[in-house]
């Protein structure tokens, strides 16, 4: 709306959010001030896609709000889902903004993961993917669960990618990075170097003894 001022479309309200003190106060506005922010053209689509979406949110995280709003002809759709855990070292998050075109029928949407595990050590997960889909209209009553259908198929195949990477990288990237064998070329005998070990050690406790 402006000036710290925004609309929630769910629950036709506007407030006013300190991005400092992170506290939103609803603002008591007039019915055609608020009948004036909702998109007529598009609303029938973000409602049914805020509900289509709202199941499956619910369904699949453990965490996550979603809330979908009109923007310039367009229906956007966000998701967000935050998992922190500091006692065992590690925090995550997962984004995604999904924009579809009630018109033409575009789908676009890019999910983004952020994952920090920091017991001993220091390692970070940040990956983001890009989507692209034609939705079809030709059942107008159907279209919202079309979008959320493909959003879901989207992330399955996102979050799938992601496990097939950490297994890749188990199995085939830190194996590579260990060496076969020494920089001499040969297998390292360690019974020798072990008896090595214990004859220096006796040869060092007679010398002393005689000392």
């Amino acid at each position: 709306v402006g000036e710290g001022r925004y609309f929630d479309p769910n629950t036709r309200t506007v407030f006013q959010f300190d991005h400092l003190r992170r506290t939103a106060a609803i603002e008591d506005e007039g019915e055609q001030e608020v009948d004036s922010l909702v998109d007529e053209a598009t609303e029938s689509v973000r409602a049914g896609l805020q509900a289509a979406l709202s199941s499956y949110v619910s369904a699949h995280y453990a965490s996550g709000a979603v809330s979908v709003f009109s923007h310039e002809g367009s229906v956007v759709g966000c998701i967000v889902s935050n998992r922190f855990s500091a006692n065992n070292y590690w925090n995550g998050s997962w984004r995604a903004v999904w924009s579809f075109n009630p018109v033409s029928g575009q789908l676009n949407g890019s999910t983004k993961v952020r994952v920090h595990y920091f017991e001993e050590g220091n390692v970070q997960l940040d990956t983001q993917s890009d989507f692209a889909a034609d939705i079809s209209l030709a059942d107008a009553s159907g279209v919202a669960k079309r979008v959320a259908d493909r959003i879901a198929k989207f992330e399955a195949e996102f979050q799938q990618a992601i496990n097939d990477g950490f297994a890749q990288l188990a199995e085939k990237t830190f194996r590579g990075l260990r060496r076969t064998l020494p920089v001499t070329r040969n297998k390292i005998d360690w019974e020798k170097i072990a008896n090595y070990r214990i004859g220096g050690e006796l040869g060092t406790a007679a010398a002393e003894g005689n000392s």
